[in-house]
């Protein structure tokens, strides 16, 4: 026979009932929160062939993926990366990020000089030192201490990560190159405000970039290229500029990775430190990396280019040479800091840098900051 159950007991059921309704209520939220998904876009102008887009895909990504993970956290990066100039070319790659057709990209600020006028620094200083890794760090250095560099990148709605640059530059040409009087009257590629090297060689400087070259030189726009190693040889530019000249005009701080401003401010504090930490560790390894595929480069263009015609030929432009091409370069950085007097401290700029470069051991070929008025 069925006993009804008392007042009590039934009062107790339905606590205990309404008490597993919350919780598989909570439960649904919760559940939701574990799957919690953050989509973010890293894209560049460039391929990965380049090392400074390559390590955006395999250092800067996974690291991040693995540091997020690790937080215990219920955040994972659901990544989307679109490299090689599917999204913008060499001439957005500021824009691209400033605008949020990407979260995170490489800027190209070497072509930025109107946007980004102090952080030419390293453009207006050249015939330091080969060693981009110190260039690197000292870049990095720089923009953490100097508040208007900090502004350059926060006006165009960026958050800086980490430095890029690259290996020394050379000659490229369509004809050898003996002497820096053969550069009279020549049209060579240079990308932005890093023709300003030419000045004074009675060359003309022709815009452009690594993936413009080819092109350019074929088609006779102009007859080679100031460019690097670790750059010409993915683009197979050799085959068109076969006549390698090194100057060792220098490494160069060419711009960086950055995120946009208003993605960055929606992730929590400890991803944002993260991808902070992660930039910086992107920018060491780069360093290392061009140091290490530097002379790979030189060596596999000479060897690759030896069944063409005209063959790849490798020389060295002569120490008395090279000295007249620094010597007879206008006061570059001390026309740069009268040009930027009223866009920030760009003498303290150069001077800060310079410094950074010689406490860590440079011998600059030139002082650029001694020359200042």
């Amino acid at each position: 026979m069925h006993t009804p159950a008392s007042p009590q007991r039934l009062s107790k059921r339905r606590f205990l009932a309404q008490g597993a309704g919350l919780a598989a209520a909570l439960a649904v939220p919760m559940a939701a929160r574990a799957q919690q998904i953050v989509k973010l876009t890293i894209a560049s102008s460039h391929p990965t062939t380049l090392p400074w887009v390559g390590l955006m895909s395999s250092l800067f990504v996974p690291e991040v993926n693995k540091r997020v993970a690790a937080l215990g956290g219920n955040l994972r990066i659901e990544w989307r990366e679109a490299y090689g100039g599917q999204l913008y070319k060499a001439n957005a790659t500021l824009s691209a990020v400033e605008q949020g057709i990407t979260d995170i990209g490489w800027v190209f600020h070497n072509l930025e000089a109107a946007k980004m006028p102090l952080s030419q620094f390293g453009t207006v200083t050249p015939f330091t030192t080969d060693d981009v890794r110190i260039i690197l760090d000292v870049a990095n250095e720089l923009n953490d201490s100097q508040p208007a560099l900090k502004r350059e990148w926060e006006r165009n709605n960026a958050v800086f990560l980490g430095a890029t640059g690259v290996d020394t530059y050379h000659l490229f040409t369509k004809n050898p190159i003996a002497t820096y009087d053969d550069l009279r009257g020549r049209k060579i590629s240079a990308p932005g405000s890093i023709g300003l090297w030419l000045k004074g060689s009675g060359a003309v400087a022709v815009d452009g970039s690594l993936t413009s070259y080819y092109t350019d030189i074929q088609t006779g726009v102009s007859e080679g290229a100031i460019s690097i190693a670790t750059g010409i040889l993915p683009n197979k530019i050799y085959e068109v500029a076969p006549y390698i000249t090194t100057v060792n005009i220098g490494g160069l701080y060419i711009g960086g990775m950055a995120m946009n401003r208003d993605s960055f401010g929606k992730l929590p504090a400890p991803v944002q430190q993260i991808v902070r930490d992660v930039g910086k560790e992107y920018s060491k390894t780069l360093g290392t990396t061009l140091m290490q595929r530097y002379e790979t480069a030189l060596k596999t263009m000479v060897e690759v280019g030896a069944r063409q015609t005209p063959s790849v030929r490798l020389t060295n432009m002569s120490g008395g040479e090279r000295e007249k091409w620094i010597r007879s370069m206008p006061n570059l950085a001390a026309d740069w800091v009268k040009a930027n007097s009223t866009r920030g401290p760009a003498r303290d700029i150069v001077r800060a840098y310079m410094d950074g470069l010689r406490k860590r051991g440079v011998k600059p070929a030139r002082d650029w900051d001694r020359e200042l008025a």
